[in-house]
């Protein structure tokens, strides 16, 4: 079945911790052109927690395998999207950005509530009448697939999935190393520790080269730094000390301090 005029990609976002995205269309397998203009819209899936518990979503066309090492984030098609401003949003297909590979593509939506965000992909579509090529690792990564479903489901909260999340994945990987997609992840900021032990300042990296810029620089390629979300936790006690007396002669002293 192939997708003509517009191009209907429906999500259903589901929830905070427990949510994911349902593709009604395009059906896995279905194809459309470079220069179409794609219609997305979602609706909640009906799990718990609702699609209410989510704020805000970025919208990205991929391609490449089903692993974070084997594909690609090709367009970042729409940015800081709310979910208050309804159910559709639509983007251009760049020509450019890739090539016509069978089922190259998906879409991967990154939402975000309180304390929370969520991962969600498309199942695999065609491109048509794109100009663009791939990476050597989008074009393995699409070697290794066997059948039009996209990568699995990531999510997080604040609490288990969050600390899971610390010990592997992209979070752990030297911002210099990230070399491709638009997004770069950053780890949890460190926490003071109980005690100072530091006679004095030493830098936690070495410093980075640079060259002095005498022409415009390029266009940067990434858009967006991810961080993150802390997984500390604080708690709290009652002061139970008696509060200290009220200072006698108080106002007398105020008013004996303007005499001079």
């Amino acid at each position: 079945m192939k997708l003509i005029q517009a191009l209907s990609l429906v999500l259903a976002l589901a929830s905070a911790a427990l949510a994911d995205v349902e593709f009604m269309n395009p059906a896995a397998g279905a194809t459309a052109k470079g220069g179409d203009t794609i219609t997305v819209q979602w609706r909640d899936s009906g799990k718990d927690p609702k699609l209410s518990k989510l704020s805000r979503y970025d919208l990205f066309l991929c391609a490449g395998g089903n692993t974070e090492d084997s594909y690609d984030e090709l367009a970042h098609v729409i940015k800081e999207g709310v979910f208050e401003r309804g159910n559709s949003v639509s983007f251009r297909i760049d020509p450019e950005v890739g090539g016509n590979d069978p089922n190259a593509y998906f879409l991967k939506m990154v939402s975000s509530g309180v304390d929370t965000w969520v991962v969600n992909f498309s199942k695999r579509f065609t491109l048509t009448q794109m100009t663009g090529t791939f990476s050597s690792r989008v074009k393995n990564g699409i070697l290794s697939i066997s059948d039009t479903n996209g990568p699995a489901i990531e999510e997080q909260d604040e609490h288990e999935g969050l600390r899971k999340r610390q010990n592997a994945g992209k979070f752990t990987i030297p911002y210099e190393d990230q070399l491709t997609g638009l997004t770069r992840y950053a780890p949890m900021a460190k926490q003071p520790g109980t005690t100072i032990t530091a006679k004095s300042p030493k830098p936690q990296h070495p410093t980075s080269a640079y060259v002095v810029a005498t022409t415009f620089l390029p266009i940067p390629t990434i858009e967006t730094t991810s961080t993150a979300s802390q997984t500390f936790s604080t708690s709290s006690i009652e002061n139970t000390a008696s509060p200290a007396p009220h200072p006698e002669n108080d106002m007398k002293r105020f008013l004996k301090r303007w005499q001079d």
